[in-house]
């Protein structure tokens, strides 16, 4: 079983940038107050994750690796940042079968979906996640990110190369 907003890889599909229905979850279990708060903490917090992420993979330590791809799945499923989560959890998965230095290869698409992600959310939070449009409906791909063709157009969910530079730039 799967988390809200988590699209099994099995199932081949496209995981939404953020689902609605899992803030929605999260405003009902704790308050739309509380979730909101949560929802502020993990966009203030990014920066930390993912500067813990680089810097574990850059110095191939498994185990920091292992502790910042878990925080940020876990922290990116209770907010609803679902392609994050899924990206996260590959990085994980890899981490744990092949090591450092294959899970880095999963590190670009997850910087390059951080930014839109904390995007979204911070349009989002204190706010009333809207409702789905229908399967037809143009807003239904370009939440996932895709294009009028179904083309991916953002946060690429398969993995990149190589790790940043140590100076900070991509």
């Amino acid at each position: 079983m799967t988390a809200p907003g988590i699209v099994s890889e099995r199932a081949g599909g496209v995981q939404p940038l953020v689902n609605p229905a899992a803030l929605q979850v999260l405003a009902e279990d704790v308050g739309p107050e509380t979730a909101a708060s949560f929802s502020r903490a993990f966009v203030r917090l990014w920066p930390r994750r993912r500067d813990s992420l680089i810097a574990a993979l850059r110095q191939d330590d498994y185990a920091a690796a292992h502790d910042a791809a878990l925080s940020l799945r876990t922290s990116s499923a209770m907010v609803g940042a679902s392609r994050l989560a899924g990206l996260a959890g590959q990085l994980e998965r890899c981490l744990r079968a092949e090591g450092t230095a294959a899970a880095a290869r999963f590190l670009p698409s997850i910087l390059e979906c951080g930014p839109p992600t904390l995007s979204r959310l911070s349009n989002d939070s204190g706010r009333e996640p809207e409702k789905s449009a229908a399967p037809g409906d143009p807003r239904t791909a370009q939440a996932r990110g895709e294009d009028r063709a179904g083309r991916h157009t953002r946060c690429a969910a398969s993995p990149g190369s190589a790790l940043p530079k140590e100076n900070g730039g991509r």
